[in-house]
């Protein structure tokens, strides 16, 4: 069985095929109608001036004739354009010295039989005749053919042979449909290609020239380019978290071995037995907390789009996040505030904005000083809610605001360490923000705190996300 090779069931071969016969089909279609329809002949009010020539032409065969008839046929036409035709009256065998050039006026000759003088108009000839002339003992009927004043174009055209006139057009539609055919799959190979060098792990790779077209194929290809840009930063991040969360890992784990050695030592005191145990179980929680935080830090990312939406008010959820925050609070005689007006209902994600609010609220009670407070603010306008989380900590210098929401960020290596932070809790709320199309921000206030601002959509689709 004959295997057809893959590349002619290709797009370009699939194009290149259907408009190629298409436009064969219309160019043959045409020529058929145009044939049917056009007139070939017609027949002219005799022309004096050829009536003239024609009469001179048979006076001087009478004078001077010929023994044959390609002697004649060879000497008498002495003016470009101008040609003569003898019909043998016995066997209708029409010669003339250019046939492949009067070959219509030949076939005109053959199916018919002129008697009288007369004037025929053809396309690009008119021909005028008969006359009786004796040439070598055969009787010939005389015709005298000129060729009318046409554009050059046209006579070149009309002296083509059939087979070249075709020939002509379908060589042009096949280039041009080629370039076409290549126009569109040109672009389409280099986005598979693409698309296998990303696969194999080319997280750089790009098509931005195809992508500066104004059409579908550049749509597709910005696209490409979008989404190709996004799996990279994801990738990116998921990479600089695992390298994150492999180096806070380390110290944990060192400190306890190291406390695990001290412990295991001969003759060791009961009461500094109690405190390296002690110790062991600090870093123990530590680590708990850091692998809960890792967990759902990738958890929110990985159901990102999957919000389990429900009609909550945004200011009871505020208020019992702020019940939950000041039992902490509580500790350092910090209270917190709440300021709202009205209700605020919206679709959300309740444990997801939980998440988000009692991760920003704990870290505005540990960074705020003692019998301070902090201020939560919940305002409404068009289209948005705004959450405002104040404390009257020492704030956060300008530099570092943007990475706030980093994974494993701190401003303050030792401060964290006193809180027991974990450096994912920003994340968490930022991935929480996000997954409701919202904003997340910080800035430093006027009490020298911070102040975290999030802004929510009241109308958030389940499949709408941007990057905060």
């Amino acid at each position: 069985m004959l295997k057809i090779p893959k590349k002619f069931f290709s797009i370009g071969a699939k194009l290149f095929i259907c408009f190629w016969l298409i436009v064969i089909l219309t160019i043959v279609v045409t020529r058929l109608i145009s044939e049917q329809f056009r007139t070939k002949s017609v027949i002219i009010p005799t022309h004096h001036s050829d009536i003239v020539r024609v009469d001179r032409i048979s006076q001087k065969l009478a004078l001077n004739p010929y023994d044959s008839t390609e002697k004649l046929l060879s000497d008498l036409p002495q003016k470009p354009g101008r040609e003569i035709l003898l019909k043998n009256t016995k066997t209708n065998e029409v010669l003339t010295s250019h046939t492949w050039q009067t070959v219509n006026l030949q076939d005109f000759l053959t199916e018919n039989n002129l008697e009288n003088l007369t004037t025929i108009k053809f396309e690009f000839y008119r021909m005028t005749g008969p006359v009786l002339v004796d040439v070598a003992g055969t009787s010939y009927q005389l015709y005298l053919a000129n060729r009318d004043r046409k554009p050059a174009f046209g006579n070149i055209i009309q002296r083509i042979p059939t087979w070249l006139r075709l020939a002509i057009p379908i060589f042009i539609s096949s280039l041009l449909l080629w370039l076409l055919t290549r126009s569109f799959t040109k672009p389409l190979i280099a986005m598979q290609r693409a698309a296998a060098h990303f696969g194999d792990g080319d997280f750089n790779t790009r098509i931005p020239l195809i992508a500066q077209r104004n059409d579908e194929i550049g749509a597709c290809a910005a696209s490409f380019n979008l989404m190709a840009e996004k799996l990279a930063q994801n990738i990116g991040s998921h990479q600089r978290l695992m390298a994150d969360v492999s180096h806070e890992l380390r110290s944990p784990m060192t400190r306890l071995q190291i406390a695990l050695g001290l412990a295991q030592q001969n003759n060791i005191s009961e009461a500094l037995l109690h405190k390296h145990l002690q110790r062991c179980e600090l870093e123990i929680a530590r680590l708990d907390e850091m692998i809960s935080s890792v967990l759902s830090l990738s958890r929110q990312e990985n159901t990102i789009n999957q919000l389990e939406l429900m009609s909550l008010d945004l200011k009871q959820l505020l208020t019992l996040c702020i019940e939950d925050a000041q039992y902490i609070a509580n500790e350092k005689s910090i209270n917190i505030l709440f300021d709202h007006q009205g209700s605020a209902l919206l679709q959300a994600d309740a444990n997801l904005l939980s998440s988000a609010f009692n991760n920003i609220l704990i870290n505005a009670v540990n960074y705020s000083h003692k019998n301070q407070q902090v201020s939560i603010k919940l305002t409404k306008t068009n289209s948005t809610f705004i959450i405002e989380i104040a404390d009257t900590g020492t704030g956060v210098p300008i530099e570092d605001l943007p990475k706030l929401f980093d994974p494993f960020y701190r401003v303050a290596q030792a401060r964290d360490r006193a809180t027991g932070g974990t450096g994912l809790g920003m994340a968490i709320a930022k991935q929480a923000v996000v997954a409701h199309n919202g904003n997340i921000s910080a800035q430093n206030n006027n009490q020298n705190g911070l102040t975290v601002t999030i802004e929510l959509p009241t109308a958030i689709g389940k499949n709408s996300r941007h990057q905060a």
